[in-house]
């Protein structure tokens, strides 16, 4: 059970400054192998969204972060050959030969990777609402934004309506059966989920959200564009020696998106969101922290990466990245001002 009362240290943050901090955080995240790195991020981000919500972590999320973590690891550690420290080795035909100490530390990294990652996504879906996005979708993307919207709120609701189903049947004296509670629980779970979000759906539409896309010479541009941004990033990963024209062909298409997506009337705001000094910190330091791992990225990936092959050895620290992957925590010092 969590901790209920007053808004939060950090709750009324600016959505801006939340995404740029779950940008940064993700970047660090996805950039780095590390895993020294990315479980300072993870306990980061945790403290984090404990401080956003005043939640303790519930058995449940425990259980399936231990299960990130354990599963990448066995796998790799089944289906690995490869390292010198042997562990075991069994003399079968499919199952057999060694088994490494390295295959297992790999795996554990990637184990510990994706449920970083999966914190800070947590952060997200606490710190950012379905508005506050829409608020920010360009006006020639609006039916995109309607679908977004939808899909953002239908696994909240459908947690709402699980709640609401079970209780129902509590109330009724009904008394679980295992799995052949299947059937009387998620017709009606899919059937609230979907009432739910088609009612949010008509109010968007009602409120000016179902406009029509985007037609004519618009559209032609704004493919255009997409294929120009998609073609930059393809060749710059193909051949990096053609990063130039690569560059060029993303900005090409950024203009055309932005040109395109602009040219169209937007709603109207009501309340205006205000923009505090805590939130030029956050904001600031997030930045500063993804680009320190951007360049690091290109001028010394050797102090991201780690690769337990041929032999396992520990995972180097560097106390400056971990200091810079601090900076991250942020949002539960700076208050609201």
């Amino acid at each position: 059970m969590g901790e209920t009362g007053a808004p939060r240290r950090g709750a009324r943050r600016h959505p801006v400054a939340w995404m740029l901090w779950i940008a940064s955080a993700s970047a660090v995240a996805l950039l780095t192998r590390n895993p020294w790195y990315l479980l300072l991020l993870g306990g980061v981000a945790w403290a984090v969204r404990w401080r956003l919500k005043g939640e303790r972590p519930s058995r449940g999320t425990l259980a399936l972060l231990l299960s990130l973590l354990a599963f990448p690891a066995l796998l790799n550690l089944a289906f690995s050959r490869v390292g010198d420290t042997v562990l075991l080795r069994l003399p079968l035909r499919w199952i057999g030969g060694p088994y490494t100490l390295e295959a297992l530390l790999f795996g554990l990294s990637a184990g510990v990777q994706i449920a970083s990652l999966l914190t800070v996504m947590s952060v997200f879906g606490s710190a950012i609402t379905a508005p506050d996005l829409l608020r920010r979708t360009p006006p020639g993307l609006y039916p995109v934004g309607v679908s977004a919207s939808i899909g953002l709120t239908f696994a909240p609701q459908a947690r709402k309506a699980f709640a609401a189903i079970r209780e129902a049947q509590e109330v009724r004296g009904y008394q679980p059966r295992g799995w052949r509670d299947l059937p009387a629980l998620v017709t009606p779970l899919v059937i609230l989920s979907l009432e739910s979000a088609l009612g949010l759906a008509e109010g968007m539409v009602a409120r000016g959200w179902g406009r029509d896309g985007l037609a004519g010479w618009r559209r032609w541009l704004v493919g255009a564009g997409w294929l120009g941004l998609a073609a930059g990033v393809s060749l710059w990963a193909v051949d990096p020696g053609l990063a130039g024209l690569a560059l060029a062909l993303v900005v090409l298409g950024v203009l055309a998106l932005w040109a395109t997506l602009r040219n169209e009337a937007g709603g109207t705001r009501y309340r205006p969101e205000a923009w505090h000094r805590g939130d030029t910190i956050v904001a600031g330091l997030a930045i500063g922290v993804a680009v320190t791992f951007l360049f690091l990225a290109f001028a010394a990936p050797t102090w991201l990466t780690y690769y337990p092959y041929p032999r396992a050895a520990w995972p180097p620290f560097q106390p400056a990245l971990g200091a810079a992957i601090a900076l991250l925590g942020a949002p539960v010092l700076v208050g609201d001002g």
